[in-house]
């Protein structure tokens, strides 16, 4: 197995972290009475575990695309819902996990797109050479 994709993987282990995390915390976090910010958070939190697990299984910069807008989502929520009187804890949380989300999901834009060039240029540079060097392609 390279370690790119063990480091790959390690990063979406973490977003199934987060993810569990938001599912245990939705049942602690203090909401004053407002259950739909436990719910939000409940299915935030099942949609970031599940895409986490999408996200191991499989090299797809979708998979990272849905952890971008996954992390968005998260973070933009409690500001939509305009952070309702006693909820600042869960809100709180709900973005921090959106930055972890997402910013797992852009390293791996990131990556996917520098091995991507990579990929592309690394035979260019071995025909280069061979075309200098015609002694090498002879023997």
């Amino acid at each position: 197995m390279n370690s790119e994709h063990t480091r790959e993987v390690r990063r979406d282990v973490l977003v199934v972290v987060t993810g569990a995390a938001l599912i245990l915390l939705s049942t602690w976090l203090p909401n004053k009475g407002d259950e739909q910010i436990t719910g939000v958070i409940l299915i935030v939190g099942m949609l970031a575990y599940i895409a986490g697990l999408w996200a191991m299984t499989t090299e797809s910069r979708s998979s990272h695309w849905a952890l971008v807008a996954l992390g968005l989502f998260l973070i933009a929520a409690p500001i939509l819902m305009d952070r309702p009187s006693g909820t600042t804890t869960a809100a709180t949380t709900a973005m921090v996990a959106g930055v972890i989300v997402a910013g797992v999901g852009t390293v791996g834009l990131l990556r996917a797109s520098s091995s991507s060039t990579t990929a592309t240029t690394g035979p260019r540079h071995r025909l280069d050479d061979r075309q200098r060097r015609p002694e090498s392609v002879t023997q």
